[in-house]
Formats: C-alpha cells, sequence, structure tokens
C-alpha cells in the first residue's frame, strides 16, 4: 500500500455494521439501491455501511480497492439523510469508487500506482467526478490499476495483482482492473474505469459485467486535461447492468465550457430511451480480428450465441471482416506515452528531483526511453496513420449499424502471463501478447467509436465469457439499447455471483 490515504481496515465497529445483508445489498444494481433509498427503505448510511463491509469482506481476497475513505464517506451518507432531496436522482446514494488514474477529485489523491507518486495530494474534481459528486455518487475509495494504466492485466508492484472473482488465479485484465472486481464481487454496483485501448472493456469482459465505452468526446475530461492520449481514450463506468452505465452517462455527459472536443448528449438522457428497442438492425459478426487471427472456440461460441439471439430479435447478421488499417500499428504508443513523459516531468519539477529507478516499473522506464526519443514529428504521423484507421474502420461500416465480435481472442489467463517481466522485459513481445489477447479492443480507440463489452455465458473452464459490440461514432444510445437486448436474452443478471465468492 501506498502511503497517503488510510489502509485498508479488516473490520468495522460494530455500530457501524451495514443494516441490509450481504445478499441483499449484492442482489441490486446501482438504480435498484438508489430506488430504495428513495423510498425510505434504505437509508444512504445504510447503503454505504454495506458497501464498506463488503469491501472489507472481500478486498482481501481480490485487492481491488487500493484507498478508502470510509470515516468521510460515512459523515457526507448522514448529511444527504438528513438533507434529502424531493426528488433525488437516479443514482443518489449510491457507493462507488475512482479509479486511481486520469481523474482528479478534492477527496483522495490520485497516484496512478506509481511509489513516484506514493505522496501525491488531491487535487480539485475533474468535471467527471464533480458531476458524480452531484448526482449522488458516495465515493468510498479508488480501485487497482496498473502503472500509469499501461498495462493488459493489473498487477502493479505498488499495490500488488488484483485478483478475478471467478477465478482467483486468473487475471482481470487491465487496466480497470481494480474496478472489474469490485463489481463483479459486489464491493459496488458500479466503479470508474478509463478507456485508452479497451481498458473498460477489457476487465469487464474477463470479470463478467458491462463494461462501455462512449465515443470520444461524450464525456468530458477537463479541467485537467482536453483530451487523453491523442484522442484515444474515453472514461465511464463499469457496471452490473446496462441501465445502470445509461444512468451514469446522464450525470456526466456533455462538453465542458468551452471545450473544442466535446459531444452532446440525447434530448432526454440515456436511461429514459434505454427501453425502446432498435428498429431492425444490420449487425456485422466477425471470428476474426484485423490480422485474421481466430479466436478460441468459446470466445467463438459467445459470438454465435448472441448473433443467434439477436437475429430472433428481427435484427439481420450478415460477415463482417475488419480492414487492415484497425490493428494500429507501431505508430499506435507515439498517441500515449508523451502522455506518460509529462505527467512524470510535471511530478518530477513538484518534488524537485527525478523519479530514483525503485520508484518507477522497468516497464515504465521503457516506455519513457521511447517517448524521448520521439519527435514532433513522429506524434504528427501517429495522428495521421489513426485518422486513416479510423476512416478505414468507418468504410467498412458503412451498410451496416453494429458490429458485432468477440471481446477478447482467448479465456483470461494465469496472473504473471501478461506482463512485462514476463515477456522477457522486451516491449516488441509484451505487445505482442497483450494485443494478441484482446485484439478487439484497439479499433474503437481508433475510430472513436462507443463499444460495449456485453457477458453471455459462463466457458467450460469457469470464466464468463464476453462479446463486444461497436458502433459509428455518437451512436452511443444504439449501442446502450443493443446492450439492454442482449442483456435480456441472455439473462446475464440472473447468473449466481462468481465461484470465488464461495
Amino acid at each position: 500500500m501506498l502511503k497517503g490515504p488510510r489502509p485498508m481496515r479488516r473490520a468495522a465497529r460494530p455500530d457501524e455494521g451495514p443494516d441490509v445483508t450481504p445478499d441483499q445489498y449484492q442482489s441490486c444494481d446501482g438504480l435498484a439501491l438508489a430506488a430504495l433509498i428513495a423510498q425510505g427503505q434504505l437509508s444512504v448510511r445504510e447503503a454505504v455501511n454495506a458497501a464498506i463491509a463488503g469491501i472489507e469482506r472481500l478486498n482481501p481476497q481480490f485487492n481491488a480497492v487500493v484507498a478508502e475513505r470510509f470515516a468521510a464517506a460515512r459523515d457526507e451518507a448522514d448529511r444527504m439523510d438528513r438533507n434529502r432531496p424531493e426528488r433525488p436522482g437516479p443514482l443518489w446514494g449510491v457507493p462507488f469508487l475512482l479509479k486511481d488514474v486520469n481523474l482528479f477529485s478534492d477527496v483522495l489523491p490520485t497516484r496512478f500506482a506509481s511509489r513516484f507518486f506514493s505522496e501525491a495530494r488531491p487535487r480539485g474534481d475533474s468535471s467527471m467526478v464533480r458531476r458524480w459528486r452531484r448526482a449522488g455518487l458516495v465515493i468510498l475509495g479508488t480501485t487497482n490499476t496498473p502503472e500509469f494504466a499501461g498495462d493488459f492485466t493489473t498487477e502493479p508492484l505498488a499495490y500488488g495483482p488484483t485478483r478475478n472473482p471467478w477465478c482467483q488465479d486468473l487475471t482481470v485484465g487491465g487496466s480497470s482492473g481494480g474496478a472489474g472486481a469490485a463489481v463483479a464481487s459486489g464491493m459496488v454496483p458500479l466503479a470508474h474505469g478509463t478507456d485508452l485501448g479497451g481498458s473498460i472493456r477489457i476487465p469487464a469482459a474477463c470479470c463478467g459485467v458491462f463494461g462501455f465505452k462512449p465515443s470520444v468526446g461524450l464525456n468530458p475530461l477537463g479541467p485537467h486535461w482536453e483530451e487523453l492520449a491523442g484522442g484515444l481514450d474515453a472514461d465511464h463506468v463499469l457496471s452490473r447492468s446496462v441501465r445502470d452505465s445509461a444512468a451514469a452517462l446522464d450525470a456526466t455527459a456533455g462538453p465542458d465550457p468551452g471545450t473544442r472536443v466535446g459531444r452532446t448528449p440525447p434530448p432526454g438522457g440515456f436511461l429514459a430511451a434505454l427501453d425502446r428497442a432498435p428498429s431492425p438492425l444490420r449487425i456485422g459478426v466477425t471470428f476474426e480480428d484485423a490480422m485474421g487471427h481466430r479466436v478460441g472456440e468459446a470466445q467463438a461460441d459467445a459470438v454465435e450465441r448472441a448473433a443467434r439471439l439477436l437475429e430472433m430479435s428481427g435484427h439481420r447478421v450478415e460477415p463482417y471482416r475488419y480492414p487492415p488499417e484497425a490493428q494500429g500499428g507501431p505508430w499506435f504508443d507515439a498517441l500515449w506515452t508523451v502522455d506518460l513523459l509529462h505527467l512524470v516531468r510535471e511530478r518530477s519539477a513538484e518534488l524537485g528531483r527525478e523519479p530514483r529507478e525503485e520508484e518507477l516499473e522497468p516497464m515504465t522506464w521503457a516506455l519513457l526511453r521511447l517517448a524521448e526519443r520521439l519527435t514532433a514529428l513522429d506524434h504528427l504521423r501517429a495522428r495521421l496513420a489513426m485518422v486513416e484507421a479510423a476512416q478505414a474502420i468507418g468504410r467498412s461500416m458503412e451498410p451496416l449499424d453494429i458490429v458485432l465480435s468477440p471481446a477478447l481472442s482467448e479465456d483470461p489467463p494465469p496472473l504473471g502471463e501478461l506482463t512485462f517481466e514476463a515477456n522477457g522485459r522486451d516491449l516488441d513481445r509484451w505487445t505482442a501478447r497483450g494485443y494478441g489477447f484482446a485484439p478487439f479492443a484497439i479499433p474503437a480507440n481508433l475510430a472513436g467509436q462507443p463499444a460495449a463489452a456485453c457477458p453471455v455465458m459462463v466457458s467450460e473452464r469457469g470464466p464468463p465469457v464476453s462479446v463486444q459490440i461497436a458502433g459509428r461514432p455518437g451512436d452511443d444510445l444504439l449501442v446502450l439499447r443493443l446492450a439492454a437486448e442482449l442483456e435480456d436474452a441472455t439473462g446475464w443478471l440472473a447468473v449466481t455471483k462468481p465461484a470465488g465468492l464461495g
């Protein structure tokens, strides 16, 4: 545990225990929990107590939460109970967790899972954090992530590995792995995630929860950032249900004042329109990545099942193939490693010294050396290559509304297999292994598309299997509607809790 916020406590005082049972709490998604609060059947304090008890009970197993503000959250809950609005919002009073990267708050420091940031102080709320808090979400702490959110698995040296609630020996994916484990295990109904190259959708797929990456610019990243990673990144949440994701998007979507890259949400919002099923769609289906590599048997079975269910709902299903440009290229890292270099340089200036060798992980040092060699022309060429890829993906989807693909190419591998260390501290080997594991994520980042990881089945090995649905930029509501249709058709919310919980 890094220094800063108090370390996790193992047990609450008797007068701070939950007034709802763990099963009652974990049976609710965020909207159901907020409805109980709005109806007076549950106080915000009781909901927060239940979440804290769950974190204290489960976190020693899964290591999803790395910093907490439990006492302050209880005080906040008491104030909310005393000053309950006449019409609370749809997520008012729901416990929530922030990820330890990208966004900032004035209640917890953002430390990027890095020992170089161990003494970082809280900064003012990012726009999304301010909007979440205004909507009534109660922040309990921060979740685990690889250092600077830069890996396909959540195993940082600063915090240690996060373990998968379905099978503790398997990865939760990255980089929003702590959020995925926290939601899958029932600690909270929804949690913040970031997505630069699949970092919401990969952990959602590994953990059997819903993960939605909005169109770039729909959720604001300001005021500290205008855009991240050259426009690749989009922040949102991982959630138990599609409707929670829509409600969270209603709370945060819309441009900051003065932004150049913002998108406007639909009139009436996402949640209100979610129950209206989409008109019959043309859905392109693929079992191969942009390189022509076919996925594992369980992943192919999941796509076939999803395609069959959607076809039964009246949609037209036809074959699709990603254009070769969708695979990205060596230029991809030039889009995001400069952000890493900026963060480290900014921190060095703040501390008045350079990082010591042991304060950054070996992979971070390798990425910093890569970023330092880049020229302005290299970065421009990377931006132009991203535009070319986005245009190629757009052209490939011209006759289609949606692309249905696997979310991953294989089941979640064991912990330790995807790390930089396991790949000989070689960036090329690490990149090939990681993108081979999750080749379907990056196209949506390159094209700025909305894309969702939707769990549809459990594999014979035990972990869940998800598919990905991606739409054209700006078609966020369409993707959410189709995801809700798939959620209903598969009955995923009726799936029992992960086997790892006993």
